[in-house]
């Protein structure tokens, strides 16, 4: 049976990656639980939720090879709790699970027999794709925030991964699009390695799925990726993580990018994001943040369209020199955007009543935002 001793600080990180795994609604208790087992010399951690599989592998001292599943959430904050730099895991009979702590205390934890767990998916070794980690981060930065949680809108509901060759042939661009039917945000980057497919990899991973990469891009420097028709899999040194893919089409996003700007101007990224938050203060609907936007040479006036329990203006200095014309957007869309962005000018592209906004900045190169406008026609 199980017993091993793992140094705590090894522990708590390989728990705290497989938590937000677990899936804490599910009636399937056996999925409420972590599977660890001793493999190779190893503590091997395992989590699912059937959409998402994760293993870690920490260094642990084997005294005993065993696995068993244990209640992931209890396990956790045991550990995080006891003070001793090192921590003993010793299986029971009918899979419980032991803790002592020195010779004053113990813990114990009803577990469940590991074949009811569900198997993992060894990641295959062809065709891996390397991405650096803070690549990986800042594309999921820029799109996961416009992922569309309206469930009819099913292609939506994750974000669409595009991996190609681009015109340097030694060179690769990564890229990543969402949208929610009211904007879209498109983020790509070029990577100094050749990609060996002359077929595009296109992929669309769910939200969740997004977010636990994401996590994983902040801790390692390179991501290895590979996908198949129903999972993209994710390797790295000591993690591995199976996501299962959002099936059917990502519409066109190409068709509704403007390809001219009639009408565009500038303005101080942090400048105007401050207005904006103070104008949303007096917006009562927390989710629909209408406000009307009247350019003039020079200058940019804002103003809230939802005047029940008050109303904002701001004239702010823009880069303009055509004739005046007003839009309407969510003003919400638009500082989630200008929150990511690092650029310090702001470039905002406008053609017509019925063409989306384009939001760009020169220091954001390969992201491009597009918020759909709100009618003005009742103003």
């Amino acid at each position: 049976m199980l017993k091993i001793i793992a140094e705590k600080k090894n522990l708590i990180s390989a728990l705290s990656k497989a938590l937000p795994i677990v899936d804490k609604k599910t009636i399937m208790t056996i999925i409420n639980n972590v599977l660890i087992y001793s493999k190779d010399g190893h503590l091997v951690i395992e989590a699912t939720d059937l959409e998402i599989s994760f293993r870690t592998v920490i260094p642990a001292e084997i005294k005993e090879e065993g696995s068993l599943t244990i209640n992931a959430r209890k396990l956790y904050e045991i550990v995080k709790e006891i003070s001793e730099p090192s921590i003993t895991l010793e299986e029971q009979e009918n899979y419980w699970l032991k803790i002592p702590v020195g010779q004053k205390a113990e813990y114990t934890i009803a577990g469940l027999a590991p074949d009811e767990f569900p198997k993992f998916r060894d990641v295959p070794q062809e065709n891996l794709i390397s991405i650096p980690g803070n690549v990986l981060k800042d594309l999921i930065d820029k799109t996961i925030f416009s992922v569309s949680y309206d469930d009819r809108k099913y292609a939506l509901s994750g974000i669409l991964l595009e991996i190609h060759k681009a015109e340097d042939q030694s060179k690769t661009i990564v890229r990543m699009v969402s949208s929610d039917g009211h904007r879209l945000n498109l983020a790509e980057s070029t990577i100094d390695q050749s990609f060996d497919s002359d077929d595009k990899f296109s992929v669309i991973i769910l939200r969740k799925g997004a977010n636990e990469l994401k996590k994983l891009a902040e801790i390692n420097d390179e991501i290895m990726l590979t996908a198949d028709d129903k999972f993209l899999y994710v390797k790295t040194d000591v993690d591995q993580m199976i996501i299962r893919l959002i099936e059917g089409s990502f519409p066109n996003y190409n068709e509704i990018i403007p390809e001219e700007k009639n009408r565009s101007f500038f303005f101080n990224r942090k400048t105007v994001l401050s207005a904006l938050k103070r104008i949303s203060i007096v917006i009562q609907d927390p989710s629909f943040k209408g406000i009307k936007i009247s350019i003039f040479p020079n200058t940019m006036k804002m103003e809230s369209l939802d005047k029940k329990i008050g109303q904002a203006e701001e004239n702010i200095e823009v880069s303009y020199n055509g004739e005046p014309f007003e839009l309407a957007i969510n003003a919400r869309y638009l500082i989630e955007v200008l929150q990511v962005m690092k650029s310090d000018v702001i470039e905002m592209a406008f053609n017509d009543e019925d063409s989306p906004v384009v939001v760009e900045g020169e220091e954001d190169k390969g992201f491009t935002a597009l918020i759909m406008p709100m009618s003005l026609e009742d103003e």
